[in-house]
């Protein structure tokens, strides 16, 4: 028999080893316990409850956005969304429903379209049904959580506009995102980004820089139990991502002259035109204007279908940006174009000039002009607008030549400004007019197309980046919106670069129609006297008048300019729909606005309301509370529809 004390195994030191092992054993088991039982029993009990981890998405504040003198005009403010997570509502759906409806003051179809919308994502993925909740709704919703599963509340942030200028067009709108968007962006780098339920900028610089303002969205990781309720945070938020906040943006725009701009636009009595300014050394847009145009509140946080639909419907377009999608015949702004080409191809000699007898005829046709202007020359057939003297340019230019040189002003293309949907009006040549008429067509087509009618269709941003290159002695600059946008990773402000090329135009030219321009305004038989500015050499405007024939109206008053001559700080474009003459009706408007923008002069008593008074105060209080109260309303809890078509039924029935 094997005799085990006899064995190596059995020695003293062995049998020592073996003890102190089982022994440590024992004391990590007692220790554990005793760890697991006293110091870490609430956490784990708490964690015991939880089924799970849920991503929390964390909206970032959208960037702010300010005029050129840092005054605030677009704001973040907090706001609340009701959001279900399908995973954990689903199984709760028949008595949660009908519960949560009742709460947000919806019809149950609501939530459910809400719901099959995002199901084609993901089950996990929480559900924004309802933006911009009332304080009332998240009562409810954190004090009968228990009955919502898979409901919370998360905070996130909506446009307030601080400023009281309209700047519609300008700034654009936020909304929450459409299928149609979604489905965008679903082949871009942004198809991991955008959720259902998610504002994004959906036009104006709200739109063109949105990744900009947007910023990045932020995770926390939170323990939930059965119902997907929250029950403590994860890792105690080690492991949450925070969000990055969006960049926020400096406008060219200066609050002052925008507010006037709209005000002297609103006063014409047509109501409906554009009036486009720019900074010509950088190309900021000091001031853009469309009329008509919309209350953007109305886009902040929830929109109602009513509010929506009374903005969608209104048939004067509001939500159209005449003053960069809208192609209008130039009329005789045209002129200083068609000079600088003529010149420029050797087409005339830079002393030409010929006799107008007050008309032009070509073929069967005879075209008239205002006046006869006798004896004309280059110089004096912008100054005093003489259609005969382009009818002949006309013809001896060419429509392809014409098409070219209108090219190099920027014409027949979008000018590329951050404000998106720009639309590039048109110019006509050869290969378009064959396409447009088919059946032929002869050169007397191209007579009034010399002074900016016929085919040709400009944008009020085209037009003003013209006036600019004028001013920049024939250098054209492109047209911006943001100055300067706020770097989140340096903390500095970055500056916005212009956009600049050189016409290849020869500098005598460009001289000779700006000296023209100039005489528009202060020559004796100049077109543009109503936007002379006796007295102030330092406020000189040279421009060009323009009245663009309309089919459906009266005609359309243009007047492009510049100002001060010698060392411009402002070009603008000033157009206003069925008004008449653009020297009586646009000039005196450009006047105004440049007097007041190089030397702070109002010529008239138009209400200047500015931000932190308590005029504007009072106003924006008496629309939050309209809004308020127009959200309070009591609604109807609609039932289903089989429920109405059930009662009704029984009714019927007696």
């Amino acid at each position: 028999m094997f005799n085990f004390s006899d064995h190596e195994f059995a020695s003293p030191v062995r049998r020592r080893t073996i003890a102190i092992l089982i022994g440590v054993v024992f004391a990590g088991f007692i220790f554990r316990f005793v760890q697991l039982q006293l110091w870490e029993g609430s956490e784990l009990r708490g964690a015991a409850s939880a089924q799970g981890i849920k991503r929390i998405e964390r909206t970032p504040v959208r960037g702010a956005i300010y005029d050129r003198q840092g005054r605030i005009v677009a704001a973040s403010i907090p706001s609340y969304t009701v959001i279900i997570t399908p995973q954990d509502f689903n199984p709760f759906r028949k008595s949660a429903l009908p519960y949560l409806a009742k709460i947000i003051g919806v019809d149950t179809n609501y939530i459910v379209n809400k719901l099959n919308q995002a199901g084609s994502y993901t089950r996990f993925q929480p559900v924004k049904i309802l933006n911009d909740a009332d304080a009332k709704v998240i009562a409810a919703v954190e004090e009968h959580h228990d009955d919502l599963p898979g409901v919370y509340v998360s905070y996130e942030s909506k446009r307030q506009y601080v400023a009281p200028v309209r700047a519609s067009h300008l700034l654009g709108y936020t909304k929450e995102i459409s299928e149609a968007m979604l489905e965008k962006v679903g082949d871009t780098e942004d198809s991991d980004y955008y959720n259902p339920g998610d504002i994004v900028g959906t036009s104006g610089l709200e739109y063109n820089h949105e990744k900009d303002l947007r910023g990045v969205k932020g995770y926390e990781f939170v323990a939930v139990d059965s119902k997907g309720q929250r029950q403590a945070r994860f890792k105690e938020g080690r492991a949450d991502i925070n969000a990055i906040d969006g960049e926020s943006i400096q406008l060219g725009m200066d609050i002052d002259l925008q507010l006037y701009a709209e005000q002297l636009l609103e006063s014409t009595g047509t109501g409906s035109g554009a009036i486009v300014a720019l900074d010509p050394n950088t190309g900021e847009i000091l001031a853009l204007v469309s009329k008509p145009d919309f209350d953007l509140d109305i886009f902040s946080g929830r929109t109602s279908k009513e509010e929506y639909q009374q903005v969608m419907l209104d048939k004067n377009h509001p939500l159209y940006n005449r003053a960069m999608q809208s192609a209008y015949p130039p009329g005789s702004t045209w002129k200083p174009l068609m000079a600088a080409a003529c010149l420029e191809s050797k087409t005339i000699p830079l002393n030409f000039a010929l006799s107008c007898p007050g008309s032009f005829t070509y073929g069967n046709h005879t075209w008239n002009d205002d006046a006869s202007h006798g004896y004309t020359d280059i110089h004096r057939s912008i100054v005093a607008s003489c259609d005969v003297f382009y009818y002949n340019m006309a013809l001896k230019l060419g429509i392809d030549s014409m098409y070219r040189y209108a090219r190099l002003f920027g014409f027949d293309s979008t000018t590329g400004a951050d404000i998106g949907h720009e639309g590039r009006g048109v110019i006509p040549n050869t290969k378009r007019m064959n396409k447009w008429y088919p059946k032929g067509w002869t050169k007397g087509y191209t007579v009034s197309q010399g002074i900016g009618q016929g085919e040709i269709g400009v944008t009020p941003m085209q037009q003003a980046a013209y006036a600019a290159t004028w001013a920049n002695h024939g250098v054209w600059v492109q047209p911006h919106a943001a100055r300067s946008i706020f770097d989140t990773k340096t903390g500095k402000w970055e500056l916005v670069a212009p956009v600049k090329r050189k016409l290849p135009i020869a500098d005598t030219i460009i001289e000779t129609v700006r000296n023209a321009m100039w005489g528009v305004t202060h020559e004796p038989g100049g077109t543009g006297h109503a936007a002379e500015t006796p007295g102030l050499h330092d406020c000189m405007i040279a421009g060009k008048t323009g009245t663009a024939q309309n089919p459906h109206g009266k005609d359309h008053a243009w007047f492009i300019s510049f100002a001060p001559f010698d060392h411009p700080k402002i070009a603008m474009c000033v157009l206003v729909e069925n008004a008449g003459f653009g020297g009586e009706i646009s000039a005196p408007i450009t006047r105004k606005l440049i007097k007041y923008y190089l030397f702070n002069e109002r010529e008239d008593s138009l209400p200047k309301i500015l931000p932190n008074t308590p005029e504007y105060d009072k106003l924006r209080a008496e629309k939050y509370l309209k809004k308020q109260k127009d959200q309070q309303k009591p609604k109807e809890n609609p039932a289903p529809k089989a429920e109405k078509e059930a009662i009704l039924d029984k009714k019927r029935r007696g």
